[in-house]
């Protein structure tokens, strides 16, 4: 369970530099909406803007690494092209997802993909239309095609999902977020071989307190199904007889989650156990998921030596996006700030709680990285800032209390 130090960094970062270099190659010489925003490549000392081209500190600083996108759809998108460089034959992937925009509750479902066996990066589309960014990234990205998916280069969720021209696609079907989630999780237990052992149920209904089991469903593999606060919608509960009583772990407290769920989990022998990871807030309630483990479930982060994934619960499909950031090495929990200005005081206390630090050698410390999730009106460079500071190695003495 404890993946993290400075390898992941470098590699996060050579990645990092590959991705800004794709829309570059593509479209001219920088990144965002028009020629003037930063970051840019090739940068002339001389220009009087030089400084705000190069795009620092906003775009990455010593412990800080940002996906600035204007919306989730960007972000998505940015993310697949920092983890899947696609320069070469080995570091493209085997298939790409794309999710509807408008749906967060399958979104998370589908983070499950991102993971082990597929592999594969998730991309929004806007209905049936492919937004311009999400097309330019999968004509870079050629996924390969999956055998565990008949080939499919490209996993369409739901059929009202847009159907890119010149790729081999496979769909999954559903009529309704519920039976999507369902339609998802027996897709991903065929080709797992078996259906995962744990469970986590969210809410289908208040998103910022579901967000975080998308990262887990992609690093872990493990289901990922939507609830109503008082109820298991059927097509669910079906999902659930599939695991053979699975251990299942509700995401928030009572008031998101009823202990009507647990009551009916109980009466139908539908888990083996029920465990509940519930806070005060919904930032609190992140924290908490990135501190829980039981056996082999849960994050279990309460050392240094780990990256981190930031989003604004009010931009909700950033789950998609940071799901692929809980895989390829870089293994992210996604935490969460209600507050573009100023870092949660939770959220800096727990970064302050697993801050690195060392003796005498920095060389042999551990580091943390922090991947921020969209542009400065989700999360300002202030706040950016602080989260770097939160996160920096700093000089210890042994034996200090």
């Amino acid at each position: 369970m404890r993946e993290g130090g400075s390898r992941l960094i470098c590699a996060a970062m050579r990645r990092l530099a590959l991705a800004l270099l794709i829309p570059c190659v593509f479209g001219g010489c920088s990144l965002g909406d028009d020629d003037g925003r930063p970051p840019q490549l090739g940068v002339d000392p001389q220009d009087d803007q030089a400084a705000e081209k190069l795009g620092f500190p906003s775009s990455a600083t010593r412990n800080t690494i940002r996906v600035g996108g204007a919306d989730a759809v960007a972000d998505a998108a940015g993310v697949a092209s920092a983890l899947y460089p696609a320069t070469g034959g080995a570091d493209r992937p085997t298939a790409v997802v794309l999710v509807d925009s408008d749906d967060w509750q399958t979104a998370i479902a589908a983070a499950v993909l991102a993971g082990p066996p597929i592999g594969a990066p998730l991309l929004l589309s806007d209905g049936d239309e492919l937004p311009a960014i999400s097309e330019d990234t999968l004509n870079h990205l050629q996924p390969k095609g999956s055998d565990l998916s008949k080939d499919a280069q490209v996993i369409r969720i739901g059929a009202g999902v847009a159907r890119p021209d010149g790729f081999k696609t496979a769909v999954v079907q559903g009529g309704d977020a519920f039976q999507r989630a369902a339609a998802i999780d027996r897709f991903i237990s065929a080709a797992s071989g078996k259906p995962s052992g744990d469970v986590v149920l969210y809410s289908a209904d208040s998103p910022e307190w579901a967000l975080p089991a998308a990262s887990w469903a992609a690093r872990s593999g493990d289901a990922a199904l939507p609830v109503r606060a008082d109820s298991i919608p059927a097509p669910v509960r079906r999902a659930l007889a599939g695991h053979e009583r699975p251990n299942v772990y509700l995401l928030g407290p009572q008031s998101v989650i009823s202990g009507e769920v647990e009551r009916e989990l109980t009466k139908r022998k539908l888990a083996r156990s029920v465990s509940r990871i519930a806070a005060r807030t919904p930032v609190e309630n992140a924290i908490a998921f990135a501190r829980y483990e039981r056996g082999d479930f849960g994050w279990g982060i309460v050392v240094p030596g780990y990256n981190f994934a930031i989003a604004n619960v009010d931009r909700p499909l950033d789950a998609a996006a940071a799901a692929s950031l809980a895989t390829r090495g870089v293994f992210a929990p996604l935490l969460l700030t209600d507050d573009a200005d100023q870092l949660p005081r939770p959220l800096e206390d727990y970064l302050l709680s697993v801050q690195p630090g060392y003796e005498d050698d920095p060389g042999q410390a551990v580091y943390n990285r922090v991947w921020i999730l969209g542009d400065d009106k989700a999360i300002s460079v202030d706040e950016q800032a602080r989260i770097d500071a939160t996160t920096e190695l700093i000089p210890v003495q042994a034996n200090s209390p």
